[in-house]
């Protein structure tokens, strides 16, 4: 079984496996991430044989990139299973929580999202979580920018780019969130949509941005329920009915929460809404 090391979100994660792992590191971006030697960490193996077995299911969404359904269920055993359609299945056991085993995967924009998965469940016990953002980064601090598919999300870090001399993208769909040292830090990660933008990059955490379309640009702080409810929707799909990925992901979001500045921005497309952001956010900073 061959095996590759990576660098994502701060850890080690080692690929093992044979065609799926040639596919995976032929997906855009994943050799970026590539490093020399493995790093403490994660790991998950491809091509392995993983029947599911009677399950509890716990969640089920349709999958937006194919025409398969996600599944996250738990057996008998404590064991987490997740499907994706089509034979390819997911199999986590808290016992080696560092450990995740996949069946083979050929349609590669399925296999991105199967490592995205694998990560946020072998990530969460380790403080890392791929956060559902588009990512920009100003002064040396980074600003997720955070709703709905279709909010604006990627529209606002354009706005930032083109208007607030020295920003740049970090990530355009699913950067690393991670709460280490006393602050909120994000990563660049293999897991950036439609736009191609992979930086092994690693920057503190200015704020969390909740857009919403509106007629005006408004700005404002929310409070910590407020805040909980703002990042929630943006994390994996864990926040399931069971009491240990429940426990985990809610002391996550409260870590991050508690360390960094939440706002919710009603926006329009334009330049003025990238400027009070950015003035909001970085005032006295």
């Amino acid at each position: 079984m061959e095996r590759v090391a990576l660098g994502i979100g701060g850890m080690g994660v080692t690929l093992a496996g044979g065609d799926t792992l040639h596919r995976a590191m032929a997906l855009p971006g994943m050799r970026v991430f590539a490093v020399r030697r493995h790093l403490d960490g994660i790991e998950v193996v491809l091509d392995a044989e993983t029947a599911v077995p009677e399950c509890r299911w716990l969640q089920c969404e349709k999958l937006e990139s194919t025409s398969g359904e996600f599944r996250l269920g738990i057996d008998n055993e404590g064991v987490y299973y997740c499907t994706f359609g089509g034979g390819v299945a997911l199999r986590y056991d808290m016992r080696q929580p560092d450990r995740v085993v996949c069946s083979s995967v050929e349609d590669e924009t399925l296999l991105l999202y199967v490592l995205w998965i694998a990560y946020a469940l072998a990530g969460l016990h380790r403080g890392r979580v791929p956060v559902h953002s588009s990512t920009v980064v100003c002064d040396g601090r980074a600003v997720l920018c955070l709703g709905e598919s279709g909010t604006g999300k990627s529209t606002h870090t354009r706005l930032w780019i083109e208007n607030i001399a020295g920003s740049y993208l970090l990530n355009d769909d699913s950067p690393i969130l991670a709460v280490e040292h006393g602050e909120v830090a994000v990563y660049g990660s293999p897991w950036s949509g439609k736009s191609p933008c992979f930086r092994q990059e690693r920057r503190p955490v200015a704020a969390l941005l909740r857009l919403e379309q509106r007629k005006e640009n408004t700005i404002c702080p929310l409070r910590v329920l407020e805040a909980f409810a703002a990042l929630q929707p943006s994390c994996p799909p864990l926040l399931a009915h069971d009491e240990r990925l429940t426990d985990m992901m809610v002391d996550f979001i409260s870590n991050v929460i508690e360390r960094t500045a939440v706002f919710r921005m009603g926006c329009l497309p334009d330049a003025a809404a990238a400027r009070l952001s950015h003035d909001t956010i970085f005032a006295g900073q």
